[in-house]
């Protein structure tokens, strides 16, 4: 089983029932697969970048799912189909929650070590303090 995530953009106008029924939609596929939803982020209503079907704002829901690949195809064609939603968009979610966490720590420690004292910096600093004295 391979890890998805998926990102669809409601109509703003639309009640909360609506959304519950496309999670719960996703949900159906993913289980239909063998599949479980590992995590639910509602963003909630945003302003769009540009118009959508004469629509500004989009009510956005963000899942991370694991799931079989042929549950992908047919809940990207219902996606599709569905004339309440503005964007979707399905990716295979590639550990990137555990990349990033090495790379932000790598530049932690990069930063630490810039903020360290190096020589360059002393031999600055003394300069400084010796015109101040004068």
């Amino acid at each position: 089983m391979k890890k998805y995530e998926i990102i669809f953009v409601l109509q703003a106008d639309e009640p909360e029932v609506e959304l519950e029924a496309r999670v719960a939609k996703v949900q159906a596929f993913v289980e239909q697969h063998g599949g479980v939803i590992t995590e639910r982020n509602h963003w909630g209503v945003r302003q769009l970048a540009y118009q959508i079907q004469h629509e500004t704002r989009g009510n956005y829901m963000h899942l991370r799912f694991r799931c079989g690949g042929d549950a992908i195809a047919p809940m990207d064609t219902e996606f599709r189909l569905d004339h309440k939603i503005l964007r979707h968009l399905i990716v295979v979610d590639e550990e990137w929650k555990e990349r990033n966490e090495v790379s932000m720590a790598e530049k932690r420690r990069i930063a630490s070590a810039a903020n360290s004292r190096s020589p360059r910096f002393a031999a600055v600093e003394s300069q400084e303090t010796e015109t101040a004295d004068d």
